[in-house]
């Protein structure tokens, strides 16, 4: 410690770049330190799925982790982020991902690491510009574009999940009305999900997601899997209460013996109410919501209007 406070008082006479290259030596050997005493390894390897996008050669699974350049950075993060003992943080992350649409197949740790490399190159380039301004290296400019960059990157992927979720939730009771209008045709539930999903009106941004939810449903269903099992695996992907009810009631549907479709108009309708509820009641919320903005510009109004007269008053008098 009393070598780097030497290099420190050293260096605030020496050439601004003499300043920042030994900063940034000691921030990189306090860091691996900490590492060392603190971190725990853990075993660092690419995710089933990201494995065999890989080996399949698509291209749109190519991230920042195939990247020749960045991809040695990338992966000191993905250590960091495996010895990083949050289980629960870690869990939450999966799940977000998850109702994300799962970009990429990210697992929780590869997100993790992809945050810290931004939030590293947002803590360079903000010191960066911080050292034309200033002419100095800051330690503290650096970690607060860290922790921006790191929580933009976190935030992002959780208002992606909110977007996708709300898309999923209005595009819901159409389909249902589709699927139970196929299923009193005469189609089976497969069928009228197929039917869905291959219909061109359907393929609208906002149906996308729902669209995608259903594809996943039928590879599980052509894959082997039971009805139930795919449509709980469809529950989980998706964390919302109306679709979980809708599961619920789909199961009960069959084990009752109660038509499917008629269920599903039920379902359809509940959650059209719902949401004219819901509408309603952010309508009665905006009144008051607005009600102090509204009282703000009239106060601001008199102030200007009547304002000078009454400086005027004040300061000679009501009849001076």
């Amino acid at each position: 410690m009393t070598a780097l406070l030497n290099i420190l008082a050293v260096t605030n006479y020496a050439d601004p770049w003499v300043t920042w290259v030994s900063s940034g030596m000691i921030f990189t050997v306090v860091f691996l330190v900490i590492l060392a005493v603190f971190g725990e390894r853990g075993e660092v390897h690419l995710s089933p799925q990201r494995q065999a996008a890989i080996f399949a050669g698509h291209a749109d699974r190519k991230t920042l982790f195939e990247n020749s350049i960045v991809a040695p950075i990338l992966w000191l993060c993905l250590t960091i982020a495996t010895s990083l003992n949050m289980p629960r943080a870690k869990e939450s992350l999966r799940k977000t991902l998850v109702s994300a649409g799962s970009p990429n197949f990210f697992t929780p740790e590869e997100y993790i690491a992809l945050s810290l490399f931004h939030g590293f190159t947002a803590g360079v380039l903000l010191n960066l510009f911080a050292a034309v301004m200033t002419g100095s290296f800051s330690m503290l400019i650096f970690l607060i574009g860290v922790v921006i960059g790191t929580g933009i990157s976190v935030y992002s992927i959780g208002e992606q999940a909110t977007v996708r979720l709300r898309s999923i939730t209005r595009q819901m009771p159409y389909s249902l009305d589709l699927i139970s209008l196929a299923m009193g045709s005469g189609a089976t539930f497969t069928e009228a999900i197929g039917a869905v999903v291959r219909d061109a009106s359907m393929d609208t941004d906002q149906a996308a997601a729902l669209n995608t939810e259903f594809r996943a449903l039928m590879s599980e269903m052509d894959l082997g899997h039971t009805r139930r099992e795919a449509l709980e695996n469809l529950a989980r992907r998706v964390p919302l209460s109306s679709v979980q009810a809708i599961v619920a009631s789909i199961m009960q549907a069959e084990e009752l013996g109660t038509p499917l479709a008629d269920v599903l108009h039920d379902q359809a309708t509940t959650l059209r109410l719902e949401r004219s509820v819901r509408a309603e009641n952010l309508a009665a919320s905006a009144s008051m919501k607005i009600l102090i903005p509204c009282l703000l510009l009239a106060v601001a109004v008199i102030l200007t209007v009547f304002g000078p007269s009454i400086i005027s008053i004040a300061r000679n008098g009501l009849f001076g």
